[in-house]
């Protein structure tokens, strides 16, 4: 079975000189939410694509495969497939739907955040009339991401009660330290601050202190939550796809510079918003 592993993983990396492309994909896992962002990343770039799929190999020799076919373009799909591309600089890489994304500095990288524009979230809160918000982050996870938050809220006039935890086991306490504090939760997509085990306490929080929570994903305005901000996994892509055609025809990747979503969909739980006296227009 080793051996067949193995005889696979050389054949991949086989130079395919009849197979010559311009972008090579490289995806972290076959994922849906994956293949729904590339449908829009072919759709804004036709050029010529070869896509590996990490999770179907035990390995990758990436700098051989480059040497090899020549890609003039990597586009990285999730968290472990920009790992891997960032291992090499001697071509640019772009990439989406890595919520852990961190460019090195000096690196040719740039591509479109997972996180929106914090002001986006911010605008929801002036709506509702919530100046004090409170928000528990990992500095690890969201660290950097908190602190282009708290530049735009002051600028807003939003309040930010931001509060590290570093393992979930202290969410629950650092809740119960913003009793009476704040008048809005907002959920980050930080998988420290917000767990299977720790999401309960949120909503049990907003329900005791008649406040609401803004969260990134609509799963959770069955459970509670007031409102749901989110992206488009196709516009993503549509959005990559855009930069990478920029690209290819000679525009340079710290000109195209990193991202944030273009396209954002909201939901609200109305019934939420009425028991505590709330109103935002165009909630859906």
């Amino acid at each position: 079975m080793q051996f067949l592993r193995t005889l696979v993983v050389g054949l991949l990396l086989l130079p395919l000189p009849a197979l010559a492309y311009d972008v090579l994909v490289l995806q972290s896992l076959r994922e849906k939410s994956y293949e729904e962002a590339l449908r829009g990343v072919r759709r804004e770039c036709p050029a010529s694509m070869r896509t590996v799929v990490l999770s179907d190999y035990a390995e990758i020799d990436l700098t051989r495969l480059l040497r090899e076919e020549h890609p003039r373009l990597i586009i990285a799909v999730g968290d472990r497939a920009l790992e891997f591309a960032e291992r090499q600089r001697s071509i640019p890489v772009l990439f989406m739907m890595a919520l852990q994304a961190k460019v090195r500095t000096g690196a040719p990288v740039a591509g479109v955040w997972m996180l929106l524009d914090p002001q986006r979230y911010l605008s929801i809160f002036d709506t509702l009339g919530t100046r004090r918000v409170a928000v528990l982050y990992d500095p690890q996870r969201t660290g950097a991401y908190l602190k282009r938050a708290q530049l735009a809220s002051r600028r807003s006039g939003i309040e930010l009660y931001a509060r590290e935890v570093r393992s979930p086991k202290e969410t629950v306490a650092v809740l119960e330290s913003l009793r009476g504090k704040v008048d809005a939760l907002w959920m980050l997509p930080d998988l420290t601050a917000v767990s299977t085990e720790t999401t309960e306490a949120y909503f049990l929080f907003s329900q005791g202190e008649r406040i609401p929570v803004v969260t990134f994903a609509d799963a959770y305005l069955a459970m509670g939550g007031a409102v749901a901000l989110s992206f488009d996994r196709y516009d993503i892509g549509r959005q990559l796809g855009g930069m990478a055609q920029s690209l290819l025809e000679g525009t340079s990747v710290e000109e195209l510079q990193t991202q944030y979503p273009r396209k954002v969909l909201m939901k609200v739980n109305d019934g939420v918003l009425r028991r505590f006296r709330l109103a935002l227009p165009g909630g859906s």
